[in-house]
Order: C-alpha cells, then sequence, then structure tokens
C-alpha cells in the first residue's frame, strides 16, 4: 500500500493533543524572545518623538564613545535598497530624509548590554525640523502630500487616485444606484484604532555566517514574503539570507510586516556579531501595523415588508503612515460592505489615505471587520423601522446559493446563511445575573464602591461575512467532497 493510499484508523471525532502543548505549558518551549548565541549583542531602535518632520542632520560621535558600542547605523548605512513594504516599497529601513509618523525608526545601536545599546541610543543627536502632521484623515486628501514622487514606486492600477495621500479608492455599482425603497435608515459609524497586543512582542536574533550572508531566527507569519523584502536592502541575493521560524507568542496579521529582521541583519553583518533585538511593549505598539480607524456612512433602502432594495456606503481608511497591505484590506471592506445579504442594488465607494498616524495592515478580519459593524448596525436601525425582529429581517435577506454579490461574484456553492443564522438564534440566552455578586467578580473589581446595580446586560445578534483567501482578483470560494 502507497503512502498516498494508507488507511490511518481514529482521529476523526477525537480530540487530539497538540504537539506543542506539553512544552509550551510547562515553559520549555523556546519563543523568540528566548534566544541566544554565544558572543551576542543587543539591538536598540532610536525611534521619532515626532509625527511629522524632517530630518535635517544626525550626530552619531556622542553615542560612539559609549563602553561596549560596536555598530551605530543611520539610512546611510543601508546597503541595498533603502526601502521595504508588502504591497509596494515605501516605507524606509531607516528614516532617509523625514519621519512621518511617531515611533518611526530612525537609527539602530548594537553593544555588549541591552542598557549600554540604549544609553547609545540616547546620545543620538537628530536635527529635526517639525512639519505639521495629517492626523485626520478626512483632511488628508486637502493636505500636501505625505510621499512626494510617490508615481516612483507605483504598482499597477494601486495608485490610480490623482488626489494627494491616496493609498487606493475603488467604486463598486451594482445594479441601479438611483433604486430607493419605501424604507431608509442612514448611519455614521466611526472605528478607532486596534492594535493586536499579542503576547509575545517582537523579537529575534541575525547571526552573520562569517561569509557575508545572514540566518535570521524571527517569530513571523510570512517566512519567504520577509526574505524577499530583506535580501534586497541588505544588497545580498536571497540564497544569503536564511530564515528560521522562531516560537510565535501570537501574531493576528500583526506580524506580516517586518519589524527588527533587516535591522537586526544590519547590526549583525556590521558588528560580525550575534544580535539579538526585543521590542518592550511600548516599542511594539509603534513598532508593528494595525486594524485600519474606519469612518462610514451608510443608508439602507428597503421595503415595507423588510426586503433590501439599495445600499449605499462611503467608506474612510486610515492607512497611516505607510502603504503595507492597505491596497488589499481596502479590496476587502470594500467587497463585503453589504454583508452576507441578498442586496440587488448597490453603490460602494472606499478611499483609505496616507497620514501622519502609525502604519495600519492587516489584523484577523482584513477590512471586512469595519464594514461588518457598519452593515450590522444599518440592519439592526432597520429592524427597527420596520418593527421586525432583527433576526427575521436578517432571515428574509439571507444569501442562498444562485444569488449574485454586488462584486458580481455568482454564489455557485454551499452558502448556510440562513441554517447559521437560525441556529444561532436557537441557542439559549445566558441566564440573567442576580445581585449581590461575589465582590471580585464586579465591574471594577472588589474595590468597587458600587456594587453593578447600574449594569444592565443585553443580547445582541451579527452575522459576519469575510473572504476565504485573496481580497480580489477572481472568485472566492471553497468546497469539499467527502465520502465515507
Amino acid at each position: 500500500m502507497s503512502a498516498a493510499t494508507k488507511t490511518v484508523l481514529g482521529w476523526i471525532g477525537e480530540s487530539v493533543r497538540r504537539a506543542d502543548g506539553r512544552p509550551k505549558t510547562t515553559g520549555e518551549f523556546e519563543y523568540a524572545s528566548d534566544l541566544h548565541a554565544a558572543g551576542m549583542l543587543w539591538g536598540h531602535t532610536l525611534r521619532s518623538p515626532h509625527a511629522h518632520a524632517l530630518v535635517r542632520g544626525i550626530d552619531l560621535s556622542a553615542a560612539l564613545t559609549i563602553p561596549g558600542v560596536h555598530a551605530v547605523l543611520t539610512h546611510e548605512d543601508v546597503p541595498g535598497r533603502k526601502t521595504y513594504g508588502l504591497e509596494f516599497a515605501d516605507q524606509p529601513v531607516l528614516a532617509i530624509d523625514r519621519v512621518r509618523y511617531f515611533g518611526e525608526p530612525v537609527a539602530i545601536v548594537a553593544a555588549e548590554h541591552p542598557e549600554q545599546a540604549r544609553r547609545a541610543a540616547e546620545r543620538i543627536v537628530v536635527d529635526y525640523e517639525s512639519l505639521t502632521p495629517v492626523a485626520d484623515p478626512a483632511r488628508a486628501t486637502e493636505s500636501d502630500p505625505l510621499h512626494p514622487g510617490r508615481e516612483t514606486h507605483v504598482i499597477g492600477h494601486y495608485l490610480d487616485d490623482p488626489r494627494p495621500n491616496v493609498v487606493r479608492s475603488m467604486r463598486i455599482v451594482h445594479g441601479d444606484p438611483s433604486a430607493r425603497g419605501e424604507v431608509v435608515v442612514e448611519g455614521t459609524y466611526e472605528l478607532g484604532t486596534q492594535d493586536q497586543a499579542f503576547l509575545g512582542p517582537e523579537s529575534g536574533l541575525a547571526v552573520p555566517d562569517g561569509e557575508g550572508g545572514v540566518d535570521i531566527y524571527v517569530a513571523t507569519q510570512w517566512l519567504h514574503v520577509d526574505r524577499e523584502q530583506i535580501a534586497p536592502c541588505l544588497g545580498l541575493p536571497e540564497e544569503q539570507v536564511r530564515m528560521h521560524l522562531s516560537g510565535v507568542g501570537g501574531a493576528f496579521g500583526g506580524r506580516e510586516d517586518l519589524s527588527i529582521q533587516i535591522h537586526a541583519a544590519l547590526l549583525a553583518l556590521q558588528a560580525n556579531r550575534p544580535v539579538k533585538m526585543v521590542y518592550n511593549r511600548q516599542e511594539s505598539f509603534t513598532g508593528h501595523v494595525h486594524r485600519h480607524p474606519a469612518r462610514i456612512r451608510a443608508e439602507h433602502h428597503a421595503t415595507r415588508d423588510g426586503r433590501l432594495v439599495f445600499v449605499k456606503m462611503q467608506i474612510l481608511l486610515d492607512g497611516g503612515a505607510y502603504a503595507s497591505s492597505s491596497t488589499a484590506v481596502t479590496a476587502n471592506a470594500t467587497s463585503f460592505a453589504c454583508g452576507p445579504y441578498l442586496v440587488p442594488n448597490a453603490l460602494i465607494e472606499t478611499t483609505c489615505v496616507f497620514t501622519n498616524n502609525p502604519p495600519c495592515g492587516a489584523m484577523r478580519g482584513f477590512g471586512a471587520v469595519q464594514t461588518c459593524f457598519a452593515a450590522e448596525a444599518q440592519m439592526d436601525k432597520l429592524a427597527l423601522a420596520l418593527g421586525l425582529d432583527p433576526v427575521e429581517l436578517r432571515l428574509r435577506n439571507a444569501l442562498e446559493p444562485g444569488d449574485t454579490l454586488p462584486t458580481g461574484q455568482l454564489i455557485d456553492g454551499s452558502l448556510p446563511v440562513a441554517e447559521v443564522i437560525r441556529r444561532c438564534a436557537a441557542l439559549p440566552e445566558p441566564p440573567p445575573e442576580e445581585l449581590p455578586r461575589a465582590a471580585i467578580r464586579l465591574p471594577g473589581g472588589a474595590g468597587n464602591t458600587t456594587r453593578g446595580e447600574g449594569v444592565r446586560r443585553g443580547v445582541g445578534f451579527a452575522v459576519g461575512f469575510k473572504n476565504l483567501a485573496y481580497s480580489e482578483g477572481f472568485d472566492d470560494s471553497c468546497a469539499a467532497r467527502v465520502r465515507l
């Protein structure tokens, strides 16, 4: 019997132990922050105290006098391409002539001890000329370009909007956008920045191989995509940059972009010693991308018996200082704006802009979460206006096989939206919680002077809707045929 046809007994319906379950519970599992190498140096990053400023000069002389320091580097020491990025290379390895967000890396240091590296970074003198930051995404297209000469890194149709500071804009017109319903509800929804807040902050170890190459041990989500960005910046062929996945302490999209990888490798190659870098929690918040804040204006039209007629969405996404995966997030937000409902007519307009806020990129849901919030809030408003049960309204409009999405995709596979809604609605509601409660369970803990008298509990109902694979480019579906 070949390996391909070998019958495996068991597993189905069984609770299988995770291979890493025991070492993680006993503390034996090695996360990226546990890495160590003989002769290892420690890296530290000097970050911008300004959200927007020109860099007029950098003086490293005082930093180089700190005992134990082996390397102090700026953008001038980057041997290859000085920028990187997931969709296109617009983010400097180290700030070149300006900084575009608070916490942007400006210089890096390697020393024998992390405290020596930190003190050396504090001695670096940077001459900044402060500029007015663009903090409100609604004003971004009326402000001066944050990326002058951006046409030098345009890829395909991604930067096709002539307005300044537009990462990407999209428009979907489906059916008849002039259609109107008997009942109309409108709403504006604001969603702020969210951080993945994974337990293990960014950390990694770069080890030079003595032949000009480097081994990078890091907690990441995309080893090969990392290497595709790292190698050009180091001025090395990809085969001389070897990536090793270390223990990952959570990710949720926040480790798709680079953080310490290029910096640690630059320091290791310069000092010819292994270099370890570990972010503290504050650095982690500024050192990786976040979920895009959004401002969404929605308009839903329906018949009096609760059938959707027309949906209009105007979506503004804050991409922050650099593009990251904003182009794909824009596509996701646009594609799933109407929710898992049959919408015969729709007009969806989305704009993602550059600002001087921290860069935004991948996080669980990847753009679909923001519009889902607005769409589901609208469905609740519509149910109230119609005098319908919110669950019943969703059932009347649930997508079915054979329906067409506003993107033009025909649903030709399984789509149990109504079944999921019914099964969730049939679940028992949580029992009411009686007062008094144990003090430790009170809002604010035992030290709270109240006893929860003002707390009210409610039950909400919402339906999520998200892609399986890519944000756009071809139909997104998945099916499996099982023979028993």
